[in-house]
C-alpha cells in the first residue's frame, strides 16, 4: 500500500498553482539563505536562492510562480528577437 504523501517518483514536491512545475530541493545556501531548484517541462531546470524568511510554502510558492512565469515568457520570446 503506498502512503498519500506530495512526493513524486523522483522525490519531488509540485509548486502549487504551476502546472508541470515541482521543486527538486530546498536547501541551505550559506548564511541566511535557501536554493531553490525546480525541474520544469521539457527538462527545464531552474535555481534561485531566497532570504531563509521565505521558507513559508505559501510565501516560497508565490515567489517560484514568479520566477517561472517570468522564465517561461523568456522562453517564448527567445527567437522573436523580444
Amino acid at each position: 500500500m503506498q502512503e498519500d504523501t506530495p512526493y513524486d517518483a523522483e522525490g519531488r514536491v509540485e509548486v502549487p498553482g504551476a502546472p508541470g512545475w515541482s521543486y527538486s530541493s530546498i536547501g541551505g545556501a550559506g548564511g541566511d539563505a535557501l536554493s531553490v531548484e525546480m525541474a520544469g517541462p521539457d527538462d527545464a531546470q531552474v535555481t534561485l536562492t531566497v532570504p531563509v524568511f521565505l521558507s513559508r510554502g505559501d510565501e516560497l510558492g508565490e515567489v517560484a510562480r514568479v520566477v517561472i512565469r517570468a522564465w517561461e515568457r523568456t522562453v517564448r520570446s527567445a527567437g522573436l528577437g523580444a
